[in-house]
């Protein structure tokens, strides 16, 4: 007789519903158990043996949440089982970590206790992991923090290994990469960053990553740099606007005016306003405000839009509210009304 879709087996001879009740039980088996390690008491010698237990033999879950007690409580006798349980992991590392979780864990906890291990901020800078039907590659965040750490402990070849991130096929890794080497203190190492926003990139994210480091590490000379990327009025002179209104500088009023006027209204609308309101600065608010006042519909909207990004300010809020009450428009008093709701 055939069998309904309904009661359709795998080879296990499990019917789905069985199989999915399975791993609702299997996710609720760990939840308890990362419950039950949370409770424990850290000062306890106990509790310290049952840590180190599960370190050296539970899942990437767990020991992700084991990794997080270490890192939160400092508990020193366990730092050197860090090590040894990330190398297990590695080991048939989708079924043992996946999502990396447990890999990612020890790495952050290691450089949050300033102490380092070659055997993870060093294998874990080629360390890949791909997953699921697309193959995503779940070790990018582990690679990044790995960065991360050669750059806090001032490693001979910190910057070597950020150049090689920063080429990394994975946009987390990239922006690892550019926070890592803001973080490096090294004001030559604007040049890496320099060239990778010469070179562009097709995630703007890590565009502007490498901005905030330039300016960490050498603000009036990456003041310039970020002006001059203005000019094209592409991707990065996007990145650009947005980084120089986000880093508040003063002087950037009139090149950001300049660019919104030159710019598409679809840039001006989505970048360039938003640039000129992350400035904080009253020039730019009342050029902002008058826009509202006596601009057309979506040009109003749009100003409104961003400078609403500051709904906590209450001061600004009201002379939005003004400044649209004076805009003829009504459906755009409309809109300027909702978005202030």
């Amino acid at each position: 007789m055939a069998r309904s879709r309904g009661s359709r087996s795998d080879r296990t001879g499990q019917p789905p519903d069985a199989r999915a009740g399975q791993r609702s039980g299997e996710a609720r088996s760990f939840e308890q158990r990362v419950a039950e390690l949370r409770a424990l008491d850290p000062a306890a010698p106990a509790s310290l043996g049952k840590l180190g237990t599960a370190l050296a033999t539970g899942s990437g879950f767990i020991v992700a949440a084991v990794a997080k007690l270490v890192e939160d409580h400092r508990l020193e006798p366990l730092v050197p089982e860090l090590a040894p349980a990330f190398e297990r992991l590695r080991e048939d590392a989708v079924k043992r970590d996946p999502g990396c979780r447990g890999k990612l864990a020890i790495a952050r906890a290691l450089h949050a206790l300033d102490h380092w291990d070659d055997r993870v901020f060093v294998t874990g800078l080629s360390h890949e992991q791909k997953e699921g039907w697309g193959q995503e590659d779940t070790a990018a965040e582990l690679r990044g923090v790995c960065g991360i750490a050669h750059a806090h402990f001032a490693r001979d070849d910190a910057l070597d290994v950020l150049a090689r991130l920063l080429a990394d096929r994975e946009r987390t890794a990239r922006i690892g990469a550019a926070q890592a080497i803001g973080d490096a203190g090294r004001r030559d190492a604007t040049a890496l960053l320099r060239f990778k926003l010469l070179l562009g990139d097709g995630e703007p994210a890590v565009l502007a990553a490498c901005l905030e480091a330039m300016f960490h590490l050498a603000r009036d000379a990456s003041y310039r740099f970020a002006i001059e990327l203005l000019a094209a009025h592409d991707e990065r002179a996007e990145v650009a606007a947005l980084a120089l209104g986000g880093a508040r500088f003063a002087d950037a009023f009139e090149p950001l005016t300049a660019w919104c006027i030159g710019a598409t209204s679809e840039q001006r609308h989505r970048i360039g306003y938003l640039a000129l309101a992350l400035l904080r600065a009253e020039p730019a608010t009342a050029y902002l405000l008058d826009a509202i006042r006596s601009h057309g519909r979506r040009d109003a909207v749009a100003a409104a839009r961003a400078l609403a990004t500051f709904k906590d300010d209450a001061g600004l809020i009201e002379r939005i509210r003004d400044a649209a009450r004076e805009q003829r428009d009504p459906a755009a008093r409309d809109e300027i009304a909702e978005l202030l709701a």
